[in-house]
């Protein structure tokens, strides 16, 4: 398999900013296991997701904004 380059990911700050959430969001999803774990690139802290995991993520927001408009509306 091959190795994944720089380019297929997405840093969590342009993927929070692409999805309306807030990073912390993200780092809250990640660690419950209801978002795929990001990668590390290579002698970095940074965290940075698969772009093929993008989809996941973004429906994964997607069901935690409705469940939150339901929950203010009730």
């Amino acid at each position: 398999m091959d190795e994944p380059t720089a380019r297929q990911f997405i840093g969590i700050g342009p993927l929070a900013e692409a999805l309306g959430v807030s990073r912390s969001a993200i780092r809250k999803w990640e660690a419950q296991g209801t978002l795929p774990p990001s990668a590390r690139l290579a002698g970095s802290d940074r965290r940075v997701y698969l772009l093929t995991d993008v989809e996941v993520i973004r429906e994964q927001a997607a069901r935690r904004r409705d469940r939150r408009q339901t929950a203010i509306a009730r």
